[in-house]
């Protein structure tokens, strides 16, 4: 079993429960759109999808306070079966949640100074080529698409790739005993499912 644990509300039943992966890819609700989009696009294959993935923290403490009300922690035990994608952020000395990483500023700020002002008085059919990074959940050979088929993306392409470095500052979890970092969010893909145990 795993050193890590997720806080749900006080008032949903876990006991006896197998939670299974969600059908669907569901979209962030803290890190912004197109940053989310950047992040799956260079995204190396053996990191977990983010959209497909449940969230954890290191600690008890850190999960309950990530849920930020009442709530009961429970430790995360993986289902046999498939290999489970598990890794965790770590960025030493920073506030160690995505929503958090320089690159929710950073990048937005940087794509909008690569298209120019001059895009935003742009004709609505000339400006959904590129409007479309800014949609939830684009898969990688989406966004890779947008860039490859607008003249004004194509150009920026590797050096915009190249900026991404969210996945610099994510480590792999291979070993069930050993968590790399006391403070960093930790997410997980589980093919098989998971239980919560009581702690």
């Amino acid at each position: 079993m795993y050193n890590i644990y997720r806080a749900v509300s006080k008032t949903k039943e876990v006991k006896n429960k197998l939670f299974v992966p969600h059908s669907t890819m569901r979209p962030p609700g803290n890190v912004p759109y197109l940053v989310d989009n950047l992040w799956e696009w260079a995204r190396p294959l053996k990191y977990p999808n983010r959209r497909l993935a449940a969230f954890a923290s290191p600690t008890p403490e850190l999960a309950r306070e990530a849920f930020g009300g009442e709530c009961n922690v429970y430790q995360v035990e993986f289902n046999t079966g498939k290999t489970n994608k598990i890794c965790q952020l770590i960025r030493p000395g920073m506030n160690q949640d995505s929503k958090f990483h320089q690159e929710c500023k950073s990048l937005k700020k940087l794509i909008i100074k690569k298209i120019g002002n001059d895009w935003f008085s742009k004709e609505i059919i000339e400006k959904n080529k590129i409007a479309t990074l800014w949609m939830p959940c684009m898969r990688k050979e989406d966004v890779e698409s947008i860039f490859k088929n607008s003249a004004l993306l194509k150009s920026m392409r590797d050096e915009l790739f190249d900026s991404i470095n969210y996945w610099h500052d994510v480590v792999l979890i291979k070993s069930s005993n050993v968590i790399p970092d006391d403070r960093g969010e930790i997410f997980f893909e589980y093919p098989d499912g998971y239980s919560l145990n009581s702690i």
